[in-house]
């Protein structure tokens, strides 16, 4: 006997599976502009929030601001926080620089790898810019608490 699969008969997919299939296309089709959006979005909060932090610490006549001079916490926790911003800009930049990508013109079999690879690498550089900006926002956080309290 053969170790072939069982074939089913087929029936027409109904109005609720076609609706489901239109919605995973456009999910797909909008992908890699939603992975450049994204990541051009956290390179704008990094920004946005290195300017503040860099703002709070010229913050006054002299550098070190006193909150810091004295205050390891307070200063390791500022490094942190600069180095964290820092690297989920570059990381989101890394997501979303042009780059060349082979297009098989005749080969649809090809084309859908190219895409898949396409779309897993932005979105492995959008995590990883995501996680280290929640990570630098968590040490400001501890940043803002250890001056309030130090």
């Amino acid at each position: 006997m053969s170790d072939a699969p069982p074939i089913y008969e087929g029936a027409p997919p109904t109005d609720e599976q076609k609706r489901l299939v239109a919605l995973f296309d456009e999910l797909e089709k909008k992908q890699v502009e939603f992975l450049d959006q994204a990541g051009k979005r956290v390179v704008e909060l990094c920004t946005a929030l290195l300017g503040v932090f860099f703002g709070v610490l010229a913050f006054g006549d002299k550098f070190p601001p006193p909150y810091l001079d004295g205050s390891l916490p307070a200063q390791i926790l500022t490094l942190g926080t600069l180095v964290f911003y820092i690297a989920a800009m570059l990381a989101s930049l890394y997501a979303v620089q042009p780059r060349e990508y082979r297009r098989y013109q005749h080969n649809l079999t090809e084309m859908r790898k190219e895409l898949a690879n396409i779309i897993s690498f932005k979105s492995r550089w959008v995590k990883v810019a995501g996680m280290l900006f929640f990570l630098g926002t968590v040490w400001l956080a501890l940043l803002i608490v250890a001056i309030v309290f130090g």
